[in-house]
Formats: structure tokens, C-alpha cells, sequence
């Protein structure tokens, strides 16, 4: 008697699993009426209904067929290429912050001191900048990008650097740059009216160049 019951269950179970509107298979000519089955059915999520059509449509951009397959096997595969996609992201953001961490262990930049000056009718934002060279080997060039950002680390101006004055190993270079000041710039306006010590200056490298023809980067 109870092995005749638990094999009833069983039935109703799997009819109830293949009667989802997910089980379906994908008909372009029934879509609308298959996602609106869907939605009513309670059986998907907001955020999975918006995976699902996402996948949908980017499977009709690149011609590819999905004929044949449930929307619940759609679902299956949207997920999976959301987390390979994941998984891509946090790999690639790793590598970049070691990437920083090696070239910014070997080379240190610091802006200590900026201003403001006219020249032959021109305005200009100016920055002091010294560059420590910790590697043991003499520096020839690098490039990277300064970050200066503000107290609540929201970034006021980039400035892309390449710079090809050697530096010694083990010695700190000074130098002086500038970029075009605009009066109706916000960017430019924050920055000039900013003090020193309320801005966040970070130095993001690209790439070094020694006098012996390695590189870092």
C-alpha cells in the first residue's frame, strides 16, 4: 500500500514537471504567449525572466538556433555564460590589481605640489610630481595614468603620463607638467580650487622601460 502511494506521488510529481511552461520547447511563433504562460506560473524569478529574454535576443542578433530547446534549458545556458562571465571579470580585475601592486612596488609617484598659471595668453594647471625609482636597475621611460579624485574617492581629472627622463636606481626624479586649463571645465575649476591635502591622488602604471631594454608592465 505504501509503495503504491509513493509511486502515485511520484506520477503527480513528474506530470507537474513536465506541465511547467518551462519545460516547453521554444517556438518563435508562440513567444508571447509562452513568456506570458511563464510569468503567470510563478516559477521564475525577475531577475532570471530578464536573463532568459536577454539570452533570447542575443541568440536572434547572432543567428543562432534555438529550435527545439526547452526554455528552461535557455534559462540553463544564460546562467551558466552569466557566471563564466563572472568568473572572467573577478580573474581579469585580479590579475589587474597585481599588475599594479608589482609595477607600483617598482616605481612611486607622488604630486606634491599643483597650481595655476597664464602663459603667452594660455592657462594652465600645473603639477609637481616626484617619481621614486625602487627597482635596482635604471629607469628610461614608463607611462601610466594619474587618478585624482576627491575625498569621497570620486575622480576629478585623469591625466595620461609618458614620461622618458631617465631615472637612477634607487633615486627620486622631480618634475614639473601641465595641462590646459578650461575656465567652463568643472573637472578643471574643482581641481584648481582644491587644497592639496582634500584630494586623493593615485598612480596607476602601464608600463616601464629600463636602460638595459627590459620592461615591466
Amino acid at each position: 500500500m505504501r509503495l503504491t502511494t509513493t509511486i502515485f506521488i511520484l506520477m503527480i510529481l513528474a506530470l507537474t514537471s513536465c506541465s511547467s511552461p518551462l519545460n516547453k520547447p521554444y517556438d518563435e511563433e508562440t513567444i508571447e504567449e509562452d513568456t506570458k504562460a511563464i510569468k503567470e506560473s510563478g516559477k521564475l524569478t525577475e531577475e532570471d525572466g530578464q536573463l532568459m529574454a536577454g539570452w533570447i535576443i542575443k541568440a536572434k542578433l547572432s543567428g543562432e538556433d534555438l529550435e527545439g530547446k526547452t526554455y528552461s534549458q535557455i534559462l540553463s545556458e544564460a546562467k551558466d555564460y552569466k557566471k563564466e562571465q563572472q568568473e572572467l571579470s573577478v580573474k581579469a580585475k585580479a590579475e589587474e590589481e597585481e599588475r599594479k601592486i608589482r609595477l607600483g612596488s617598482a616605481l612611486t609617484v607622488a604630486l606634491y605640489d599643483k597650481g595655476y598659471t597664464k602663459y603667452d595668453y594660455e592657462d594652465y594647471l600645473t603639477y609637481s610630481l616626484a617619481f621614486q625609482n625602487k627597482t635596482e636597475k635604471d629607469i628610461r621611460a614608463f607611462t601610466g595614468m594619474l587618478s585624482i579624485r576627491d575625498l569621497f574617492d570620486k575622480e576629478i581629472k585623469s591625466i595620461n603620463l609618458t614620461i622618458d627622463d631617465p631615472i637612477i636606481a634607487g633615486q627620486t626624479f622631480k618634475g614639473s607638467y601641465t595641462t590646459d586649463y578650461n575656465q567652463f571645465s568643472d573637472e578643471d575649476t574643482r581641481l584648481r580650487n582644491k587644497d592639496l591635502d582634500d584630494l586623493i591622488v593615485e598612480w596607476i602604471p602601464e608600463k616601464i622601460i629600463f636602460t638595459d631594454g627590459s620592461t615591466l608592465e
